[in-house]
């Protein structure tokens, strides 16, 4: 009986992953390591089955894929003779490398969804990107931007936008972003923007019910010594080294990482301005993060295309089909 092999890739939005090759490896594991495949199929459409003698003895066989534009993971073991036909289907997520944003203009973006996002524009007239030049009106420069730092920036607002209007604040009820009122500077992993002082004082309720109320729903914090990490984030404008008087930051898990809140108070010419500093990070568990951390001193932080991935797998999760619905302003091809 020959051994019948039913492999499915989709994507963590829950379509078929198509891409221009896929490499299929089948080794043999026990009793001695030995390759049993290596097949290198064009034109993958998402599913592929692949037939085999049958073994003679009794081994464990491993099997991968490799695709040109997707990670599929460590791929999966089975025992041929036990199981003769076994089905698997890998959940790939897109390499950022491989992948271009594409934006729908600002006057595309639907109302019911971006309404909120378009009026934050309408008054954010003094954005810069960090490290890099000054943007000045942000709704007057959103279709036109241009350039690897300032792409990279739009996806992560338009990013960071949906996950905060998805997420709830447990203490007020309403979405994250309802808090915000300009945005003042953004980046490849973060923006930050002036918000309503109500978010200050929730985010702090939460700091201090966290282990009685709030870890129970995936909130957590980091430790005191890491805040002054996100003071070089504010931009110079608002004068941090005389006027920051405190910072806070909380973090709500989200698929495989998480959203972090960091909020500081500072007072400006006599004036309590509240800055949210609002990003992304590709890892929840802690040892994972210290890579993620290590890996953006090189490549200037989290990528918004990772993000993406978590994005569309948790609409994904929320559809009765399966497949992710949120419209993000923006497309990867």
């Amino acid at each position: 009986m020959p051994i019948t092999i039913t492999l499915l890739a989709k994507t963590l939005d829950g379509f078929a992953a198509v891409d221009t090759s896929m490499t299929l490896d089948i080794v043999q594991t026990v009793p001695l390591q030995q390759t049993i495949l290596h097949q290198v199929v064009p034109n993958f459409t998402g599913e592929y089955i692949v037939e085999l003698e049958d073994p003679d003895t009794f081994p464990m066989w491993t099997v991968t894929l490799s695709l040109s534009r997707y990670d599929a993971g460590p791929g999966f073991t089975f025992m041929p003779r036990g199981n003769p036909n076994p089905s698997h289907t890998f959940h790939v997520a897109r390499l950022p490398s491989r992948w271009e944003s594409v934006f729908s203009s600002l006057g595309e973006l639907p109302a019911d969804r971006f309404d909120p996002f378009k009026k934050v524009l309408s008054v954010s007239k003094t954005v810069d990107v960090k490290n890099g030049p000054i943007i000045g009106d942000l709704q007057a420069a959103y279709d036109t931007l241009a350039g690897t730092q300032q792409i990279l920036a739009k996806a992560a607002l338009l990013n960071l936008f949906a996950v905060l209007t998805d997420e709830v604040d447990p203490i007020a009820m309403i979405p994250w972003y309802s808090y915000v009122r300009k945005v003042v500077r953004i980046d490849q992993e973060r923006f930050l923007a002036e918000v309503d002082p109500a978010l200050f004082e929730n985010v702090q309720t939460i700091l201090n019910e966290l282990t009685s109320t709030y870890a129970a729903q995936g909130f957590f914090t980091e430790p005191a010594a890491d805040l002054p990490l996100h003071i070089p984030n504010i931009p110079t404008a608002y004068h941090s080294d005389q006027n920051l008087r405190q910072i806070i930051t909380v973090k709500k898990d989200y698929e495989q990482g998480n959203l972090q809140l960091t909020l500081s108070f500072l007072v400006v010419d006599g004036v309590a301005v509240h800055l949210l500093d609002c990003d992304m990070d590709e890892h929840r568990n802690i040892i994972l993060h210290s890579f993620d951390i290590l890996a953006h001193l090189v490549n200037g932080g989290t990528n918004p295309i990772a993000m993406h991935e978590y994005i569309v797998e948790d609409s994904a999760q929320q559809s009765p089909t399966r497949l992710s619905t949120i419209n993000l302003g923006y497309t990867l091809v």
